[in-house]
């Protein structure tokens, strides 16, 4: 894995000094680099670096988790960057709820990572997830079928675990852009009605979350967060005092 990431990394940096270097004519035949082709450069090489960086994380954290002890009276906080944001046994003010939420994971990522979790047989899972899906061009159809299918594994090896399925959260692009979500604010509603009917047909609780971060143009509020998508200290208190009444 280290080895593939490192050579991403430098080709990430060759390749655009080759192109300047070949391919761009200079003063009197000879070599010369233009200024914007610098630019161009340095923003595919932070672009590697930062891809590099994510799936780094990614593979420290999950395998982090795979070492973690989990109990029957714990409850789990199962999610993607939003989740992993917080300090939730310090909001809950509970020893026994564990952060098992990762940076840029998608819905089938967690279900490949249940195996150190469901052997555990924890109390209470709590899952959030779905708009790195939907950044991947997902469906909100897909994303609920794929939810689907990670709530059967949970009942199928964990069946005195109860479930809490939570709705996607908006994003605003007007406070920062994120090229993969644009225009895919409906995306997300129409997820969220899907994933409500999984929860229904699957008997565990369903959490709208939803309301309560939506602007009245469909956007997450603007004071919840400085990105555009992830949420600030005040927004999850907002979130901690929507689900503790379940915990």
């Amino acid at each position: 894995m280290i080895s593939i990431l490192v050579f991403l990394v430098t080709l990430g940096i060759l390749v655009p000094l080759v192109c300047c270097t070949l391919l761009i004519p200079g003063k009197k035949g000879g070599v010369g680099i233009r200024p914007c082709i610098f630019l161009l450069s340095a923003f595919m090489v932070l672009t590697t670096f930062a891809q590099a960086n994510q799936d780094v994380y990614y593979v420290r954290r999950a395998t982090l988790f795979e070492q973690l002890p989990v109990g029957k009276k714990d409850i789990i906080m199962l999610g993607n960057s939003l989740t992993d944001g917080a300090e939730w046994n310090e909001l809950m003010r509970n020893n026994h709820v564990k952060n098992r939420g990762i940076v840029g994971d998608i819905i089938q990522g967690y279900y490949e990572r249940m195996e150190p979790i469901l052997k555990g047989q924890p109390k209470k899972i709590f899952i959030l997830g779905g708009v790195n899906d939907v950044s991947h061009d997902v469906s909100g159809d897909s994303i609920a079928r794929a939810m689907e299918k990670l709530i059967v594994l949970i009942k199928t090896r964990s069946p005195r675990t109860k479930i809490y399925l939570q709705s996607m959260l908006p994003f605003n692009n007007e406070v920062r852009m994120w090229k993969l979500l644009k225009d895919r604010e409906h995306v997300v509603v129409d997820g969220n009605r899907a994933l409500e009917q999984v929860a229904r047909r699957q008997g565990v609780t369903w959490i709208d979350l939803y309301p309560l971060f939506v602007d009245e143009n469909g956007r997450l509020k603007a004071e919840y967060t400085n990105d555009g998508l992830h949420l600030l200290g005040p927004a999850y208190l907002i979130w901690r005092d929507a689900i503790k009444k379940y915990f």
